[in-house]
């Protein structure tokens, strides 16, 4: 009976283990704030730039070595500042590179697969399939219930990029309170 108890805690520990594993970036976890967000990113050795006031809500690691590829990171923040997504980016390059992007793109999925698991299928997307300023799928990871995760392919202004996206569901869909109360604030009448 110990044996069991011991097996089944050995098992929830690993769950929560991994669990913990996915839902973060570089050690830093979905939920924590800008100011923590920052401040690993300088731990890591990174110089981050923050976009304060922007419609965005982005930090920013301009060249982030994945592996060997250099990339872009951005950390998203809801209404709450709460960290809620990364997208990981490739520089743009033209038409006649397009094949590098297509080698960024299963690259960057190889690293996702070893972190989330099999992806849902192989890519099927062409050169020929590429829909300009759209995320054009590579290929997506349904494993995890709470996290959106897949690399796309983008043509945006005559240039091609490949990003990776994870994004933790519930911290996406959070609302700001501040924002609920304001909105029960306004006038039913015109303020002019």
């Amino acid at each position: 009976m110990k044996a069991f108890l011991l097996m089944i805690t050995i098992l929830f520990s690993s769950i929560t283990v991994l669990a913990q594993e996915v839902e973060q970036f570089a050690g830093i976890p979905f939920g924590a704030s800008r100011d923590q967000v920052i401040e690993e990113i300088m731990l890591l050795g990174y110089d981050p730039y923050d976009q304060v006031g922007s419609a965005s809500r982005r930090v920013i690691i301009p060249v982030y070595m994945l592996a060997e590829l250099p990339v872009q990171v951005d950390f998203l923040f809801n209404q709450n500042e709460k960290f809620y997504a990364f997208e990981i980016r490739t520089g743009r390059v033209e038409y006649s590179r397009l094949n590098k992007v297509f080698e960024a793109a299963a690259y960057m999925s190889n690293h996702f697969t070893l972190k989330y698991g099999k992806a849902s299928k192989n890519p099927s997307l062409t050169e020929t399939a590429i829909k300009p300023n759209l995320h054009n799928i590579y290929q997506e990871w349904f494993g995890i219930k709470t996290l959106d995760i897949y690399t796309a392919i983008i043509q945006k202004d005559g240039r091609f990029y490949t990003i990776g996206s994870v994004t933790q569901r519930n911290l996406a869909k959070e609302s700001s309170k501040k924002n609920l109360r304001s909105e029960a604030k306004v006038p039913v009448s015109p303020a002019f």
